[in-house]
């Protein structure tokens, strides 16, 4: 009875989670069994404050240095094996990804520039993990 409890308490508090990222108006993606947003330009950066603590991923992407509104960023997520279990373009410099436990890397390429990071994910720890590239896109 317990573990039946326990296991509506987790599926409610996942719906609420999800109405609550509808209700700030961003959308969430699923691939592999991974949820993630990706956002954050303008006004809606103080949404993404706000459900921060869901995800216990978060890239930030940056120019120079600069924190820019900045969206087209190729994102790849990989797990411990190097099996792909998300493969995305980013939508504003914001990407959080909702990964369980485990080492990760995370590959985020933007105009030519490909950046690679592996962490380790443990416990209840959060990764903020900032990607910087070195110059905005040059013109086509």
């Amino acid at each position: 009875m317990k573990l039946i409890a326990a296991a509506l308490a987790l599926v409610l508090a996942a719906t609420v989670a999800f109405a609550d990222e509808a209700a700030l108006g961003i959308k969430i993606y699923r691939q592999s069994g991974i949820s993630y947003v990706t956002g954050g330009n303008g006004d809606e950066a103080k949404a993404f404050e706000q459900i921060a603590k869901r995800y216990p991923v978060q890239i930030v992407f940056t120019v120079a240095g600069q924190h820019v509104d900045l969206d087209g960023v190729k994102v790849v997520v990989r797990d411990g094996k190097g099996d792909s279990v998300v493969e995305a373009r980013s939508r504003g410099p914001l990407f959080y990804v909702n990964t369980p436990s485990g080492r990760w890397t995370f590959e985020a390429e933007f105009d030519g520039e490909t950046i690679t990071k592996t962490k380790d994910l443990t416990g209840r720890r959060y990764l903020v993990l900032d990607f910087d590239f070195k110059s905005a896109p040059t013109a086509q």
